[in-house]
């Protein structure tokens, strides 16, 4: 059964075909503004509202848009008095209100925000901060709340390298600088995504795409007065940059600060009632109904957002038993906010079996990976888009950036798919081979070329294995050199200095050889096939 046809309004009915080109429309709707804009135009109406909230000493906390917005003005003649505008400020800490002042000063200041991966190990980090070379540097804490601050000056070299928790203080002590007038097509992120070549690379996100990103993500869901969005997601993730802490400047309400994601905590934030909408990942949605159990429906909770490469049919079914919500399905990436979503007109199976349609501005096409045609509708091919939200390159990386952008300016998200007759877009696989595990994307590349650095091991391959919470888990399939003995436990050891613990395989298994087609290249989803077939048969019977 395909999707109904959508229920809103006589522009949303439009059909395409017969080939996969969804072209731009309603540009009406595209903000063509910069976060200091918005803000600027927003302030006096949202001014003694709420714009982020927190629970602490057993009560709600909360700042205000007025005071948000006064802090961060602060925050950013500090800035512009240290460095030139286009200087990117690196953050490198788990979600904090500090961290939310650094964003919005950086944007007033015309600075560009480049967040580091509270995960990354020292190399990745390193890595991170000489492609990006940052005039400022401020370091918050890891998850389990050690200080960053030590670990960030020892990486950092010559950077100045500050205390978040200590940024209004710092700011107050700053000569301070006039703040630029800046154009919406100027940087506001860098957003590190890595890729088949392994290294991160950082997609420049405008402040255009960002808040269009942040815009179109409310405008596809229920957000009622007095609005309040629970989304744990981590601050360093494009989601968290922009559709959390920009989304109630666009549309009014405020965000639920997390500086982490605990289960048990964001459970108890829900029984209070105050949280109307949640959002974030596969993995956290399953954790919070499994301890919710039958009190889920008198959350109050009216809908839940997830990205969509990963959800699960069974998911938005329980989601819709269980809380009585509907579940908008949004899909977008780094180097891209937000191409498409679900509508709240869209029935059950279609929010199950699509991520939508592609938003405002957004002009969408399914092309052959080979010959780069359009394909015919209903033909699986990669989905490329050309729209505002599309970043303006890889941080000077002009090679990777014209292999990801093709000739007439279309981003190449390696994501394969099928459009329908709606231009509804139904996932069928990744052409990156990128793993999601539990939202956190893990390039097998990387990995792999660790992998075969050890004098144990020729080759090796990392696919994902289904996982009911997490979405993914990482397994690999590994060919030793002959008469060696490394352990899957020996190889973990030996990854578990160079990269995040989130990237090292939990499943491993140990071949004489890889399946490889006839011109020598790996056949993944072979692999994938038997590692989730090895992995089903080595669970325990329940």
């Amino acid at each position: 059964m395909g999707p109904s046809r959508p229920r809103t309004s006589l522009a949303d009915q439009r059909q395409v075909g017969p080939t996969s080109l969804w072209t731009a429309d309603l540009l009406g709707e595209v903000a063509e503004d910069t976060i200091p804009g918005v803000l600027a135009r927003r302030l006096p109406e949202l001014a003694d509202t709420p714009a982020v909230t927190w629970w602490a000493n057993d009560a709600w906390q909360q700042m205000s848009f007025a005071q948000l917005a006064d802090d961060a003005e602060l925050v950013a003649r500090a800035i512009a008095g240290s460095v030139e505008p286009g200087s990117r400020v690196a953050v490198w800490g788990r979600n904090s209100v500090p961290y939310v002042v650094l964003l919005y000063g950086c944007a007033l200041a015309g600075a560009v925000l480049t967040p580091l991966n509270t995960g990354w190990s020292d190399d990745e980090a390193v890595h991170g901060l000489q492609l990006t070379t940052p005039g400022l540097m401020f370091a918050g804490r890891f998850a389990n709340g050690d200080e960053v601050l030590p670990r960030a000056s020892a990486l950092a070299g010559a950077i100045p390298v500050h205390s978040l928790d200590g940024l209004l203080s710092w700011a107050r002590d700053q000569p301070p600088g006039p703040l630029p007038e800046l154009r919406p097509t100027d940087p506001f992120l860098i957003q590190f995504t890595s890729g088949t070549t392994g290294r991160a690379k950082g997609a420049v996100v405008s402040h255009r795409g960002a808040i269009n990103g942040a815009l179109q993500r409310n405008l596809h869901d229920v957000t009622p007065p007095n609005d309040v969005w629970l989304n744990p997601v981590p601050y360093h993730h494009v989601g968290g940059s922009c559709f959390v802490i920009l989304g109630g400047l666009m549309t009014g309400g405020a965000f639920v600060m997390v500086d982490r994601w605990d289960p048990v905590a964001a459970t108890a934030l829900l029984r209070t009632g105050v949280v109307t909408r949640v959002g974030g990942v596969p993995t956290m949605l399953v954790d919070l109904l499994d301890r919710l159990g039958d009190e889920a429906s008198q959350t109050g909770v009216v809908s839940v957002s997830l990205g969509g490469a990963t959800v699960r049919r069974s998911l938005v079914e329980r989601i819709r038993k269980t809380l009585d919500a509907p579940t908008v399905i949004s899909y977008g990436q780094s180097e891209c906010p937000l191409i498409s979503s679900t509508s709240l007109a869209d029935n059950p199976e279609t929010i199950a079996r699509t991520v939508g349609r592609p938003l405002p501005g957004a002009t969408v096409r399914i092309a052959d990976v080979e010959t780069g045609e359009i394909c015919p509708i209903g033909v699986p091919g990669e989905i490329q888009v050309q729209s505002p939200n599309v970043m303006s390159g890889y941080w000077d990386d002009p090679e990777q950036t014209s292999k990801t952008m093709t000739a007439d300016g279309f981003l190449r998200t390696g994501d394969l798919a099928v459009m329908d007759e709606w231009g509804y877009l139904e996932f069928r696989d990744r052409a990156r081979d990128v793993i999601i595990r539990g939202g956190e994307n893990i390039y097998p590349a990387e990995i792999e070329d660790l992998l075969v650095q050890h004098p144990q091991v020729l080759n090796a391959v990392l696919v994902g294995i289904d996982d009911e919470r997490l979405g993914e888990r990482v397994g690999a399939a590994v060919v030793l050199a002959p008469d060696s003995s490394a352990s899957g436990d020996d190889l973990a050891d030996y990854l578990s200095d160079k990269v995040a613990r989130f990237k090292i395989p939990v499943a491993w298994r140990f071949v004489d050889q890889l399946p490889m087609t006839v011109s020598g290249k790996v056949r993944r989803f072979v692999v994938r096939q038997e590692t989730n077939s090895a992995a089903s048969e080595a669970a325990p019977t329940p």
